[in-house]
């Protein structure tokens, strides 16, 4: 009894002492499936509660310098034969939640499954560019390639998220005796080991998402590891723990940042809110300290929070943008000119400084400004300083280039500013004389992303004054993904991508062997000088002959209009100052880490 009682002290201790954060987010988790989650199942929401804790062989710091992650350096790709090969040596210290090693077993296995059982979706690209991945020894592995592509070896295949291979083996071995191995196998919701202490604990649809301390702080191998940044971009990586230490650059220098792995919480819980005032109103009540949203906060959400007691404001460049896909698949979407049309009638400097009133940033292309070493300035878009009524006339001359015609074909009146559409059009038909069918055009709504809502609705009026039969559908943001990932069933759509910071998205959501479902090229674009000018960036060995190939790849794709890019935005994000985060001065914020799962800390 006694011992019972003790125990009880025990627990109680624990509890009365357990650290807990809370965050806030909007949508409820999709998949458990990392399998699932790098493919079809991709989304912000899977991402923030779980794919942090998969390790992979290299990463970027903060300043964007590429680093060794589970790798012990940055290995060189050497020519053997008629082939490249890359041998990375991993690190010995580290260990799986399960409390499995980390070895040459789990990154093997990894990279021959998504090749071996064919695993699609557009995160895993940079596991099916190896020939061959050969275990040379317990902490050794050697990668086989047929070409010597610099960019993704770098920064898509050794970024590959790993799995724990004596967890998943078992499990694959059974997909695979499935009648459909990979769909069984994606199907599966398990909770996997992670590298981290912290890891997915309870799940309630609509409700909340648990993670929580699962490895103890002295038996965790990264607790207490240091990230640290030195004056002139010297870096290094110290774990007094276990001994292991990299560096680059000068680290003589005077130290500017260091970044201590905790974790320094046992559990955060991730709550469901429906809509954003909603969760505003819970970070000003002091239910949730951190609202986790890769499109950020709008400028007026901003203005809110701002002088609100205990809460924090703080705004960074963004990594992202959003866009307009068009089914190319479909008519009247497959006519370059109709794509082009509806490029021609979106006003971004209109919709961007009057309808968002300051809040977001016009964009020509899929590298936002705040990446100038990629970022092609000299790319402007169709119509561009253009008025209304001179882009409806541009729109309606596109239109007719291409053969459509009217029944009624509209009247445009380039000098009236207010309302230069004199007759609108009606009964459009394509050049073979059928009529144009309906087409919906899929967003968000306004409690999700009022920036995609408003400039939805304004594309929709300007497509249907020049008798473009265009409907739009506020939708949930699943049911979007869904449709445009899963099922490829859509006309138009309207969504947003937060990117990395070496252009290798080009791929993923371009070239044409990356076409939907079983890739994120949803347009299902393909255009052959594009796919040789993002091979050519693969392949450069500097950074400027890549820069070179994706300057003239933004300029094709301002043409062709696979995508029509439509703004981005600064990141603005706001939380309590009961909480503290190791930085949160970046390029794409706080949000961009996921909110530092195991670097937040509570102050208060």
């Amino acid at each position: 009894m006694k011992k019972v009682f003790v125990a009880f002290l025990a627990l109680l201790a624990l509890s009365l002492f357990a650290v807990q954060v809370n965050y806030g987010i909007f949508e409820d988790l999709t998949t458990t499936n990392i399998w699932n989650m790098l493919g079809s199942g991709s989304s912000s929401w899977n991402f923030v509660v779980q794919l942090w804790k998969y390790p992979s062989l290299l990463s970027m710091n903060k300043d964007g310098t590429l680093i060794p992650s589970a790798a012990v350096e940055i290995p060189k790709i050497e020519k053997e034969g008629n082939m490249y090969t890359v041998t990375v040596k991993l690190r010995k210290d580290m260990r799986w939640s399960n409390g499995a090693p980390f070895t040459a077993d789990d990154v093997v296995f990894t990279y021959t499954t998504v090749k071996g059982m064919e695993i699609p979706g557009g995160n895993w690209g940079g596991a099916y560019e190896p020939e061959k991945v050969e275990k040379i020894g317990t902490w050794t592995v050697k990668f086989y390639f047929k070409e010597k592509k610099t960019m993704t070896i770098y920064y898509d295949t050794l970024m590959t998220a790993i799995v724990c291979s004596n967890y998943w083996k078992p499990i694959v071995e059974k997909a695979k005796k499935q009648k459909d191995p990979v769909k069984w196998l994606l199907s599966q919701e398990v909770i996997d080991p992670g590298i981290t202490s912290l890891n997915l604990g309870k799940v309630e649809k609509g409700a909340f998402v648990q993670v929580r301390k699962q490895v103890s702080d002295d038996k965790y191998w990264g607790y207490r590891e240091k990230n640290i940044y030195y004056k002139g971009g010297g870096f290094a990586i110290v774990n007094q723990k276990t001994g292991f230490k990299w560096t680059t650059g000068n680290t003589k220098q005077p130290v500017t940042l260091q970044v201590e792995n905790g974790p320094f919480v046992d559990t955060i819980v991730y709550k469901v809110f429906g809509n954003k005032q909603v969760a505003i109103q819970a970070l000003i009540a002091g239910d949730i300290d951190y609202i986790y949203n890769p499109v950020g906060l709008t400028a007026g959400e901003a203005e809110q929070l701002k002088g609100q007691k205990d809460i924090k404001v703080v705004s960074n460049p963004q990594l992202g943008f959003r866009y307009l896909a068009f089914n190319m698949r479909k008519f009247p979407m497959n006519v370059k000119e109709f794509r082009q049309a509806i490029a021609a009638l979106i006003d971004r400097d209109f919709i961007c400084n009057q309808v968002l009133q300051g809040r977001a940033i016009p964009l020509a292309t899929p590298v936002p400004p705040a990446n100038s070493f990629w970022y092609n300035s000299s790319v402007k878009t169709i119509g561009e300083g253009l008025s209304l009524g001179e882009r409806y006339q541009l729109a309606v001359s596109l239109l007719k280039k291409a053969g459509f015609k009217w029944d009624t074909e509209p009247v445009i009146d380039p000098k009236d500013a207010k309302e230069p559409v004199k007759t609108p059009g009606k009964g459009l038909k394509g050049p073979d004389g059928k009529p144009v069918p309906t087409l919906t055009l899929l967003s968000p709504g306004m409690d999700y992303d009022p920036m995609r809502a408003q400039t939805a609705m304004y594309i929709e009026q300007w497509a249907k004054s020049i008798g473009i039969p265009l409907n739009l559908k506020l939708t949930d943001f699943n049911e979007i993904v869904t449709k445009a990932f899963d099922e490829v069933d859509f006309d138009m759509y309207m969504l947003g991508w937060g990117i990395g910071r070496v252009p290798t998205y080009f791929r993923s959501f371009y070239h044409s062997k990356e076409a939907a479902p079983d890739g994120f090229n949803t347009p299902g674009y393909n255009n052959p000088e594009f796919d040789a000018l993002v091979e050519e960036f693969e392949y450069s060995d500097t950074f400027e002959q890549a820069r070179k190939a994706i300057f003239e790849a933004q300029k094709i794709l301002a043409e062709d209009l696979p995508y029509i890019i439509l703004f981005t935005n600064p990141m603005i994000e706001a939380y309590r100052t009961s909480i503290k985060f190791p930085f949160e001065n970046m390029l794409d914020g706080i949000q961009g880490y996921y909110g530092f799962p195991e670097g937040v800390k509570r102050v208060q």
